[in-house]
């Protein structure tokens, strides 16, 4: 995959092993011209997916798919694909025109988790199911690389300024990158995946599109890694896109993966994401940014839950001074 993510786990000190993202913004508007036949828009024949036979829940019959991601209630389902060509390329089409007008923000994030430990002798024990919360300022910075490709990096700062380096324990946080994930959708990347448009939908006041996409593994060129302790496990995504029908900005975005990985305990792990449109002061744009996540995930302790919430987006300035720890 052309567009990885960069993801962070506490308990199992997870990680994916691939790069930031890194995208040539002539090679997305490029082929973002070539049309709705640039890859393979409709859902395969069969759901198994990859040497190991994992079953994605992309053709599941349409009840059953609700009951697996219940952000579908209320959809006015559409068996016919027809339009799914064309949203897609108009997504890939309006990613092509907002990357490279992004600048870099930043802004407030609140986050909150709770561990429900099954196994009272799991690392922590009881004291793993207390909840915690934090406040962190969230940033969002691009990079102009000379190969003319865009690097966009997220990262958080302390109340002081310092930068927070990734740690373990019990109240590490477990994932970070969410706002790259709107980026698996550009043309380059759409290739690696199967989609199935399920219909329409209205999702905060919005009318929607609701697209469900399966990453093919044995298409994948770049997959993410897990990383717990010694062990390197790639894994895979499935999950529903809402595309607003009138701008094609993706609003909402369900991830999950493609299968359980028994070799690093992780047995679930669920990501709802949800954008809002953000008028930046002092730059004449409105960009769809993040606004919550939402994280269900079990790691063989029992499920967990984390929530991040995002405020108050605004420039920033390369002369703001992040303290480093000594």
């Amino acid at each position: 995959m052309r567009v990885p993510q960069n993801w962070m786990a506490g308990s199992l000190t997870l990680a994916a092993i691939a790069a930031l993202v890194a995208i040539s913004s002539q090679l997305v508007l490029a082929q973002a011209e070539l049309g709705p036949s640039s890859g393979p828009h409709g859902p395969g024949p069969s759901t198994a997916l990859g040497p190991q036979e994992a079953t994605s829940y992309l053709n599941f019959p349409i009840q059953r798919l609700k009951a697996v991601v219940p952000g579908l209630s209320g959809i006015k389902y559409d068996e016919h694909q027809e339009q799914l060509p064309i949203i897609l390329n108009r997504v890939a089409q309006r990613i092509a025109d907002v990357l490279p007008r992004l600048p870099d923000l930043i802004s407030r994030e609140d986050v909150y988790h709770f561990q429900s430990t099954a196994d009272l002798g799991a690392p922590g024990g009881l004291a793993a199911t207390q909840p915690w919360g934090r406040r962190y300022r969230y940033l969002l910075l691009r990079q102009h690389n000379p190969d003319g490709s865009i690097t966009t990096v997220e990262s958080r700062i302390d109340g002081a300024g310092r930068p927070v380096k990734d740690t373990a324990g019990l109240t590490a946080l477990r994932v970070s990158g969410f706002y790259s994930q709107w980026l698996f959708f550009t043309a380059d990347n759409q290739p690696e995946f199967h989609f199935r448009y399920l219909g329409q939908q209205e999702k905060g006041g919005r009318k929607t599109y609701a697209v469900a996409f399966a990453q093919e593994p044995e298409k994948v060129s770049d997959p993410a890694f897990f990383q717990a302790n010694s062990k390197k496990v790639p894994f895979y995504f499935q999950g529903v896109l809402w595309v607003d029908e009138a701008s094609f900005d993706i609003i909402e975005l369900r991830t999950d993966l493609l299968a359980p990985l028994p070799q690093v305990q992780l047995r679930q792990f669920s990501t709802e994401l949800t954008f809002r449109s953000v008028a930046i002061q002092g730059y004449n744009a409105v960009f769809w940014l993040p606004s919550e996540v939402d994280i269900q995930s079990d790691e063989g302790s029992g499920p967990s839950e984390e929530s991040h919430r995002y405020s108050d987006y605004h420039l920033f300035h390369a002369q703001a001074r992040i303290v480093d720890t000594p």
